[in-house]
């Protein structure tokens, strides 16, 4: 199943723009924030662990990703909105608290409809 789920997350990538990459990268996030409270109610340790790491990851990457030239306001506002996300999901994981967890996914949720909504309004 993982090596589907791979070779659909390369098809994907390479037929993606920036925009695209970014839309893809929230997508990720949001399972691996899933994933982390799925593996919180299981108490599995080795799953909690990879999936969490995955999210971390995914928010330093789009954290690295913003241009403070021309996002302005906007590039602010999101590195604030990552690096509240990582002290969340760190604290998330040393509480197992799967309420934190919703609470990220619901925020980066919110990022990730106006990101795709960005997308529908120039095509």
């Amino acid at each position: 199943m993982n090596a589907y789920r791979q070779a659909e997350q390369d098809f994907l990538v390479e037929g993606s723009d920036g925009h695209g990459l970014v839309q893809l990268l929230f997508n990720e996030l949001l399972v691996a924030i899933e994933e982390t409270s799925i593996s919180i109610e299981l108490d599995d340790l080795a799953a909690r662990s990879a999936s969490s790491s995955k999210a971390l990851s995914i928010l330093y990457v789009l954290n690295s990703s913003l241009d403070f030239e021309k996002g302005g306001e906007v590039a602010i506002s999101l590195e604030q909105l990552y690096g509240w996300s990582r002290r969340q999901l760190i604290e998330a994981i040393k509480e197992n608290s799967r309420e934190r967890l919703a609470n990220i996914r619901t925020s980066i949720a919110d990022i990730a409809d106006a990101w795709a909504s960005i997308r529908d309004k120039v095509n």
